[in-house]
């Protein structure tokens, strides 16, 4: 912990962090017990920031005894970040950082770079030079096009809309390639992947952070250097990073952008390798898994609930902790023979109002909040990091697939079903709840919805 307290006291270090981060919402990845826990919030309720070199000392105090680990910031960049309703009010975004995301093993790092490299050139043959800055993520490399290279004029037309447009868009067009390489990738434990990871919750980690899970710094990586990089250029002790990552060309990427906003018109996100080569294994996999009783009906309940709550309000951490409230609040109903329509009625029952939670509506049903920003229930507070061992884990390597589909899944439904209690239960909820693979069907998730 020493160790790691003493590289964000760095200047250089202090100085890169706060230079990507300023303007985002900013993420900490801290360890808490034996686990891993994730705050984006001050404890006076507001988003953590970072504005300057000197706030990085600012979080230390403040979050030091949670052992800080990884910063990160947010994709988009907000006009103000002072509360907690800023974050999720999307007119409040001025800019967003378009990404790719390259993710592999470490014993194959030349095939990472030759993904990374087949990004870049890609970009280049869009007239985008000196707009393009590569950071190793600590398992891969996020190739980011500096949002300042689009003009203000067009960013005007949508800040969400035109990233994931153009992370789309490139990757449309070098899809063959990126497949023929991930193709290659034979490490067991992580094949390699390339994805468009653009929304309105998405964080990278920022430059010159520590890696969450090894002891390796995310160091910005120049283009043109990409052939030469070696891991050891990562080493705490010893990392080389390109202090130049920031700089860009003014409208370098505005025909870029017009391009992938007048060819892209849907909003299905693009993986290329990874556990795409293995979708159909995937759902036999996970029937087997429903039926030796690993995903029931509580992990199906707080998968949905989730989905429900960060598309109806773009919050991912809080959405994790209202799936796993919603979970356990419907299992409590259930032990007592509490119906659907009665639910809401209970709830208060069972959280008195003297604890000082917050009450905050999702459609027509009411769940509380601790005064520290999570839900709770019965005494009880849901945090992200439970979300992760009571649903997602249960899932196994599968979540993330399970979690973009069950996203789309509950956009399928219109907003007035999502807003209403009884009729998410019944429309949403129990047509999956004991057949989890239904959720991965995208054809009977249309007839479901239909």
């Amino acid at each position: 912990m020493e160790v790691v307290l003493k590289h964000y006291l760095r200047e250089d270090v202090a100085r890169e962090i706060s230079k990507f981060c300023s303007g985002r919402w900013v993420a900490l990845e801290c360890k808490s017990g034996s686990g891993r826990a994730f705050y984006r919030y001050w404890p006076d309720d507001g988003p953590l920031t970072i504005r300057e070199p000197a706030d990085i000392k600012r979080l230390i105090n403040r979050f030091g005894n949670r052992m800080l680990r990884t910063i990160y910031g947010s994709a988009n960049i907000y006009r103000r970040l002072e509360r907690r309703e800023d974050v999720s009010d999307a007119s409040n975004i001025t800019m967003s950082t378009p990404s790719w995301d390259v993710d592999g093993a470490l014993e194959e790092v030349e095939l990472i770079k030759e993904a990374a490299r087949i990004l870049v050139e890609a970009l280049r043959s869009e007239g985008v030079e000196k707009s393009i800055y590569l950071i190793w993520s600590g398992r891969g490399i996020h190739v980011h096009l500096n949002e300042r290279a689009i003009s203000g004029e067009i960013w005007e037309r949508g800040p969400l809309r035109i990233s994931f447009a153009i992370a789309e868009y490139i990757l449309g067009h070098v899809k063959d390639e990126l497949e023929a390489v991930c193709e290659r990738s034979r490490s067991p434990d992580r094949r390699l992947k390339v994805e468009n990871l653009m929304d309105i919750q998405r964080v990278f980690t920022a430059p010159l952070s520590i890696y969450r899970e090894l002891d390796l710094v995310a160091v910005a990586v120049k283009p043109d250097d990409l052939d030469k990089f070696e891991i050891e250029w990562a080493r705490i002790d010893g990392y080389r990073h390109w202090s130049g990552w920031d700089e860009y060309e003014p409208g370098e990427a505005d025909n870029l952008a017009l391009r992938a906003l007048a060819e892209i018109r849907g909003d299905l996100r693009t993986t290329i390798g990874g556990e795409e080569k293995v979708r159909e294994e995937g759902i036999e996999d996970i029937q087997q898994i429903a039926r030796a009783g690993q995903v029931g009906r509580f992990q199906v309940m707080g998968l949905l609930q989730a989905a429900r709550y960060y598309v109806l309000k773009g919050d991912l951490e809080l959405a994790k902790s209202f799936g796993l409230n919603r979970a356990i609040f419907y299992a409590w109903a259930k032990k007592r023979g509490v119906t659907v329509r009665r639910a809401g009625r209970g709830l208060r029952s069972a959280q008195p109002a003297e604890r000082g939670e917050i009450e905050e509506r999702v459609g027509d049903e009411v769940a509380y909040r601790s005064p520290h920003g999570y839900f709770m229930i019965g005494g009880q507070v849901q945090r992200p990091v439970d979300f992760d061992r009571m649903i997602a884990s249960r899932f196994g390597r599968s979540f993330e697939k399970f979690w973009s589909a069950a996203i789309e899944y509950v956009k399928s439904f219109p907003e007035s079903v999502l807003k209403s209690q009884r009729e998410f239960y019944e429309k949403v909820y129990l047509p999956v709840r004991d057949q989890p693979e239904k959720i991965l069907d995208r054809r009977r998730r249309g007839q479901d919805a239909s």
